[in-house]
């Protein structure tokens, strides 16, 4: 009896480890090489490829460009294609994102840096029958991320936005459309994240900007200077800016400055300049002010601190707070207590 009962645990262990054989099989990546998609499998490209014709990725399929440039004629996404950190995706065609009617869910899903280049258009069609029924379809944008549209962009959904924002909360990303932008009236909004900055370069007509970051019609760099993108030309006929745009934005977060009414302002200033009569009682929250035209502030400059204080340092007793420029480092250091650490750019949240 004990016999059969184990043989029978050693069968259903078995079946266990079949299924999760099977399981780890099925849900590996097949590298895309041209061939036709099918539903339930995942497909990848790593490194750079082209294809000469279109491709069409079904319900339940996913591409994902985990490295390197994927360029293609056109795409056709019912399912879901997906841009790593850094990838990116260009066609000398247009995109389609689901179909009328459909109920069946789809997106194009971008990393953080990674972006989406079309000579053609963008054509964004509503699977919910107008919110009739389930499904959407989207393109979500990760931080600093772009899409590049330089043909026409026509969004379907009336009931909800075309583009989300997936990205950190202090980043954003750019959707620029290059012609003429085109949605369903109404209630139809493009984004409701002020992370995403829409730039419409041409006309737009039965679309709002909803809660995105908008500047258009007819955008120029002169028109909305806080939101254009170093990169982005002012010629509207010229595609292939995003590279450009990728490579300006700014990976790093930031925090908006305190605003409201001051706590006081500063008593105390030291100036090489003609002093003007309200300064330096017109600086906020200050306590010392120092300003000139052709002079530059110098701290304390030794010769080295170790990162942990050591015996022979150029400070001996270094206080928290302190703050120095370090020949051998090349750096303002600050120490935090217990460390020194070059003051260096990164989060400030």
């Amino acid at each position: 009896m004990k016999k059969l009962n184990l043989f029978v645990i050693n069968k259903k262990i078995i079946f266990l480890l079949m299924t999760v054989f099977y399981g780890v099989v099925n849900a590996q990546c097949i590298p895309y090489t041209g061939q036709i998609m099918t539903s339930g499998n995942t497909y990848c490209i790593n490194g750079n490829y082209t294809i000469a014709s279109g491709v069409n990725i079904p319900n339940g399929a996913t591409l994902i460009v985990q490295s390197g440039q994927f360029q293609v004629s056109g795409v056709q996404v019912m399912g879901i294609l997906e841009i790593n950190d850094g990838a990116s995706v260009r066609s000398n065609g247009s995109i389609t994102i689901g179909t009328f009617g459909t109920q069946v869910s789809s997106k194009v899903k971008l990393g953080t840096k990674s972006f989406l280049s079309l000579t053609g258009s963008v054509i964004q069609g509503d699977p919910s029958f107008g919110g009739l029924y389930p499904g959407t379809s989207m393109i979500e944008m990760g931080s600093w991320s772009a899409v590049e549209i330089c043909g026409t962009f026509t969004q379907q959904s009336k009931t909800y936005p075309s583009v989300k924002y997936v990205g950190a909360p202090n980043a954003k990303a750019y959707c620029i459309a290059k012609a003429e932008v085109s949605g369903g009236g109404d209630t139809a909004v493009i984004s409701d994240d002020n992370q995403i900055v829409t730039i419409a370069m041409s006309s737009v007509v039965g679309l709002g900007a909803g809660g995105s970051s908008f500047c258009g019609p007819n955008a120029t760099s002169a028109t909305c200077p806080s939101l254009w993108p170093s990169g982005l030309s002012n010629d509207k006929d010229e595609c292939g800016n995003a590279p450009a745009i990728i490579n300006e934005l700014d990976s790093f977060c930031t925090k908006l400055g305190a605003a409201g009414t001051p706590d006081g302002f500063t008593k105390f200033g030291i100036t090489v300049q003609q002093k003007a009569n309200a300064w330096p009682e017109n600086v906020p929250n200050g306590f010392l002010a120092m300003e000139a035209k052709n002079k530059g502030f110098v701290i304390t400059r030794v010769q080295h601190v170790s990162q942990t204080p050591q015996i022979g340092d150029a400070i001996a007793d270094p206080k928290e707070g302190m703050l120095l420029y370090d020949i051998q480092d090349k750096c303002v250091k600050l120490y935090n207590g217990s460390q020194w650490k070059c003051v260096e750019r990164s989060c400030n949240d």
